[in-house]
Parts: C-alpha cells; sequence; structure tokens
C-alpha cells in the first residue's frame, strides 16, 4: 500500500511541475505581446537565406535582432563573420536558449542576447537591423529606427513593411530598406 501512495505522490508532483513550467513557458510567451512586440514565431530557413542575400552582412557590420527568439539570426549572423551581433530578446527562457546556443556554437566574443525590451535598445551603432514584428509595432519601430540610425544602415524585415517607407530591394516576402542622408 506505501509503494501505491508514493506513486501517487510522485505523480500529482510531476504533474504540478510539468504544468509550472508550461505556464512559465508559454506564459512568458505573451510578455512580447503587452509589451508591444510580437509572439515568438521562428524564422524559417528558407527565409532566412533569403534575408542573409538581402543583408549582405560584412565583417564590419554590427547586428542587431529585434526580438531575437531563439537566437538563430544571431547566431547565423555571426557564422556569416559580423563583427558584432546583438539579439534583444524579453522572454527569459528564449534568452537562456539563445545563450546556450551562442556558447554551443562558439559565439561567444560576437554574439550576445540582452535580455531587455527592443523599445529600449540602443540603435546608434548598427548598421544591420533584423526585424520579424507585426504591423501594429512598425510605425513604433519606425520612429526607433529614424531616431537612432545613421545613413547607410539597413533594416531586414520579413513579410511586414516600415509604414510610409518604400523598400530599396524586396526578395518574396522579405524587404530590404536603406537609411538615406537626413537633408
Amino acid at each position: 500500500m506505501d509503494i501505491i501512495i508514493f506513486f501517487l505522490i510522485l505523480s500529482a508532483t510531476l504533474v504540478i511541475v510539468t504544468n509550472v513550467l508550461a505556464i512559465y513557458w508559454f506564459g512568458a510567451m505573451l510578455i512580447p505581446a503587452f509589451a508591444g512586440g510580437a509572439p515568438y514565431v521562428p524564422t524559417r530557413p528558407e527565409i532566412m537565406e533569403r534575408m542573409f542575400e538581402l543583408a549582405q552582412i560584412s565583417q564590419n557590420d554590427i547586428v542587431v535582432d529585434l526580438g531575437s527568439g531563439d537566437g538563430r539570426l544571431v547566431i547565423a549572423s555571426a557564422q556569416a563573420g559580423a563583427k558584432q551581433s546583438i539579439g534583444y530578446e524579453i522572454h527569459p527562457g528564449l534568452v537562456r536558449l539563445s545563450t546556450w546556443k551562442i556558447r554551443r556554437a562558439g559565439f561567444e566574443n560576437s554574439a550576445i542576447i540582452k535580455n531587455q525590451s527592443m523599445w529600449n535598445a540602443d540603435l546608434t551603432h548598427a548598421d544591420l537591423i533584423f526585424l520579424y514584428q507585426i504591423p501594429y509595432a512598425m510605425g513604433r519601430i519606425k520612429r526607433l529606427l529614424e531616431r537612432d540610425l545613421r545613413p547607410g544602415s539597413r533594416i531586414v524585415s520579413h513579410a511586414f513593411k516600415i509604414p510610409g517607407w518604400e523598400p530599396d530591394e524586396v526578395h518574396g516576402n522579405v524587404l530590404l530598406y536603406k537609411i538615406k542622408d537626413r537633408a
């Protein structure tokens, strides 16, 4: 009888722990929506390929991914030779996952994930910005880009246009914008 009670208690404990972890993980997925950004949706490899074709990353580029999710674009930017690759992500679980993936890939010196809202990102040194956001956030992102980016900086957006801007190049549903001189 004692063994049955033991297994019932163990089973109940496992169910509770599993539910707490699920609430933590999936509940945190809602943080970006409340913070004015997009929920985590991983960028598919074929889309990443198009994004990198348009991005033309050089060894002098500082690359920023706003809402970096699992870090795949940050790591791929480091692999492509970027001087520095920075991701901004507010989901703590995704920050831990991304950081682990960066260490595993050996890019600790050139890639970093900041557990910080993209709305507080310092983009003044960025040469290239990756975006996979949602339409209602793009207007606010536009103001951030106009404020911080210098002429010649590039923005590669997956699926969503920056309101009022015309893309310099379009590759399927991937758009490239270049910051012009402010006259």
